[in-house]
């Protein structure tokens, strides 16, 4: 295949084929993953003529020919004559959207309909389960390793319409709590002190995560979408003062949405300032110099300034702008790290071990989900060395959920007798069953 895209590359120098991404340091004119070839080309009919010409070339001089009846050509919507370029082609023309890896591809929002195959998958899983024969920690930690992981799958590449996520978690309650009653709601299973360590995550933190991942990779490069959303976005503007506009690609609208949880989960490593901008970057922390000041750029010659401007010779020298001066102590507190090659950006989240810079989606889930208040019965329930059966009893008992025989009969279910069937004297309840029962 490397000969392949020689090919391909001469053909992109000499104009016989156009490709329709250029990026700042690739051209990509295809893509190659496992025994799959993606080729993006501008198609006009030379030019699909002149692809088709590479491909049985290349088949004579490798012998890997081209398998036409399985290969499918996708045009945009405003590109015309579209049976005839595919004939050209000599394959058969695809409508979007279409599957890859399991994951529908599509160019617009991701349709309820269009994810019908996620939905499906959960509910094969589950009944494929004997739910009967696992504990409640086992149904957890079945519904946290399969279905939350294949989830998560999608989540990184496509955004999932929130009703099928919440069919998708209506299919794990049900499966965690066998068909009946849910003791407790499925929202509040996944409060920020206990829907992690239960072993079960929301899934919209966990697509907004991905999306911060994204924002960060558009920062430090890395990946080809990310330099595409840059060099087609931010040529022209900084990324903290793009305002969204209906035309932007759905995934760059979505990490621009993530912004506010960026802004402090980022931060900029300094050298000489020569890349960074004074005042729209977020070197000062997680706000601009701009809005420190006021939101308001006086001077048409301070745009497009970068901090190099009060660096000099590896220090800080703020005092010889009017602008920075009144910052002048708390901008001498930042380091500067003459060691680096650039200035560059790294993960800064809560939690982020070791202080590697790396992104953690663990941090940035902490940082994502909705927050409370921290209590020593939570560090009691999930702590450390607790056998998960033992964690799921104390969690109901504290919070009186266990089927007791005084709460079945205030949901009006019909029993026998309400007495305790170890001595026989009082009602079953919580209270009596774990500290008032003389044969417990």
């Amino acid at each position: 295949m490397e000969y392949f895209t020689c090919m391909m590359d001469t053909a992109v120098h000499s104009k016989r084929i156009v490709p329709l991404f250029w990026l700042v340091s690739t051209i990509v004119s295809h893509l190659i993953y496992a025994n799959d070839l993606l080729v993006l080309l501008q198609p006009s009919m030379r030019r699909m003529r002149a692809l088709s010409d590479i491909m049985e070339e290349f088949g004579r001089l490798s012998g890997l020919q081209l398998n036409r009846k399985k290969s499918i050509v996708y045009f945009s919507s405003r590109c015309t004559q579209q049976e005839e370029r595919a004939f050209a082609l000599g394959v058969d023309r695809g409508e979007l959207p279409v599957k890859y890896l399991g994951v529908p591809l599509t160019v617009n929002y991701a349709r309820e309909q269009d994810c019908h195959s996620l939905v499906d998958f959960a509910q094969r899983r589950v009944e494929g389960w004997q739910a009967t024969g696992l504990s409640f920690g086992g149904r957890i930690e079945l519904v946290r390793s399969v279905i939350a992981s294949i989830t998560m799958f999608w989540l990184q590449s496509i955004q999932i319409p929130t009703a099928t996520i919440r069919k998708v978690e209506a299919i794990c309650a049900d499966f965690i709590w066998r068909g009946g009653m849910q003791a407790i709601s499925w929202d509040q299973s996944m409060s920020a002190s206990e829907g992690r360590r239960s072993g079960v995550e929301a899934s919209p933190c966990g697509q907004e995560g991905s999306l911060c991942e994204g924002g960060l990779e558009i920062h430090q490069g890395g990946s080809l979408l990310a330099e595409w959303m840059a060099n087609r976005y931010l040529r022209r503007t900084n990324f903290w003062a793009c305002r969204i506009d209906n035309n932007f690609l759905i995934t760059f609208k979505a990490i621009l949405g993530c912004r506010p949880v960026l802004q402090t989960a980022i931060c900029r490593n300094m050298k000489d300032g020569t890349t960074t901008d004074l005042w729209l970057d977020l070197w000062l922390g997680s706000r601009s110099l701009l809005e420190l000041l006021g939101g308001q750029l006086d001077r048409e010659a301070d745009r497009g300034l970068t901090c190099s401007r009060i660096i000099r010779d590896g220090v800080w020298r703020p005092e010889g702008y009017p602008y920075t001066a009144p910052l002048a102590e708390e901008i001498r507190l930042i380091t500067i790290d003459a060691s680096q090659h650039e200035d560059s950006w790294s993960w800064a989240g809560p939690g982020t071990g070791g202080g590697s810079g790396l992104f953690c989606f663990r941090s940035c889930y902490d940082l994502v989900r909705t927050q409370h208040d921290r209590t020593e019965e939570v560090d009691f329930i999930w702590g450390k060395g607790v056998a998960r059966k033992m964690q799921l009893c104390a969690y109901h008992l504290l919070r009186d959920k266990l089927m007791m025989r005084d709460r079945l009969l205030r949901f009006g279910i019909q029993i026998p007798d309400a007495k305790c069937v170890l001595c026989n004297e009082e009602d079953e309840s919580m209270g009596h069953l774990f500290f008032v029962c003389p044969v417990t």
